[in-house]
């Protein structure tokens, strides 16, 4: 007998039934942990569907109110946790009447989410580059209960937020963890609680940037617990980036370049353009500082697309050596380990060789 077997597609009422079934094991799951993290991770999760710019109005509180329908100590205890990282006073007050009508009870931790109280300490975790920056912020439940979360802002990407995690740990806890991993280059910087919020606010206004960086889904389902933990910090921070360099005047810093050793070499007026286009490049690095090239800054500017260089204005085949002189001035200037600074320079030769085909092709088929 033959063996016939099934590639249809599940139906909808299939898929919808497979849903619910994951949504209400999960629920169940994090209803009876110790802990908040699973079952926030859930309302986060949900949160972040019917928060969506895209999705239609009022989609969270239908959502709660289905979940409450449901009439399950679970899937109330759901509702009530997404009423409350959605931080809808009116929305929460509603599931908790309606559990009492129900009879359900649930943890502590859940009850008393709403008077969560910041940790007593902010941080900013700061690289030599400064490419990004990583904000670490926490909150304290009445039940005792910590949540810490770490976010990745990119500085270089308007200082959005772009990645992150939250740890059911203390914020001294992540810190020792973070400091374990013996960085020379790690800056640790405390911060006022007003202006962890006003940072990390601002970081998650506005697009999304992380929907097209492709980062860990892990920080898509947890980044509505972060917007809740911040509505626990007081207001009126600043949400300025520490150490930015908003008006840097390009021509200043390639007179001094050029006064130095370094850039001597350079002050033929045929290469003169090429030191002024390679500084305003410098301008995207980091905080804007056209001294610091990061070995991610190198590869940047040395893409054989030539994105940020004109190939027909400019003499590109001396960029590479240009660079080089430019990293040693400019690391130097700015006191940087020469570590890290041969890792930059070992970055150009890495970049190089893709460079200059590109550039040498460009030639090639202008001139054939």
């Amino acid at each position: 007998m033959t063996t016939v077997h099934s590639n249809a597609t599940p139906s909808a009422d299939e898929l919808r039934s497979q849903f619910w079934d994951t949504l209400t094991r999960e629920l169940s799951e994090g209803l009876h942990s110790a802990t908040p993290g699973q079952l926030l991770g859930v309302a986060s999760t949900l949160l972040d569907i019917t928060s969506h710019p895209d999705a239609a109005g009022q989609s969270t509180a239908q959502v709660v109110r289905h979940l409450a329908a449901w009439d399950r100590p679970e899937t109330s205890a759901g509702a009530l946790a997404i009423a409350t990282l959605a931080d809808d006073a009116g929305l929460r007050r509603w599931v908790r009447r309606d559990l009492a009508d129900r009879g359900y009870t649930v943890p502590r931790w859940l009850a008393d989410l709403h008077l969560a109280t910041p940790a007593d300490r902010a941080v900013e975790l700061i690289g030599p580059f400064r490419e990004a920056d990583d904000v670490i912020l926490g909150v304290t439940v009445p039940s005792g209960d910590a949540l810490t979360a770490v976010v990745r802002i990119d500085n270089e990407l308007g200082a959005r937020a772009v990645d992150g995690a939250v740890f059911e740990q203390p914020i001294a806890t992540v810190l020792h963890r973070v400091r374990t991993d013996d960085d020379p280059d790690l800056r640790i910087r405390d911060i006022g609680a007003a202006d962890a919020r006003a940072r990390v606010t601002a970081a998650l206004t506005g697009a999304r940037p992380d929907e097209l960086l492709r980062t860990s889904t892990q920080w898509q389902s947890q980044r509505c617990i972060v917007r809740w933990m911040l509505s626990c910090f007081p207001d009126g921070g600043d949400a300025t980036v520490p150490g930015r360099l908003d008006d840097v005047d390009t021509d200043e810093v390639t007179t001094r370049f050029l006064a130095s050793p370094w850039g001597r070499p350079w002050t033929r007026s045929p290469l003169l353009l090429l030191v002024e286009q390679v500084l305003v490049s410098g301008l995207g690095n980091g905080l804007g500082d056209p001294l610091l090239w990061a070995p991610r800054h190198v590869g940047r500017l040395l893409d054989p697309g030539l994105h940020d260089l004109d190939p027909d204005a400019l003499d590109l085949d001396h960029t590479p050596e240009l660079l080089r002189d430019l990293i040693r001035y400019g690391h130097g200037v700015r006191g940087v380990r020469s570590e890290l600074t041969d890792a930059s320079l070992l970055a150009v030769d890495r970049w190089a060789p893709a460079f200059l085909a590109s550039v040498r092709r460009r030639h090639d088929e202008a001139t054939a």
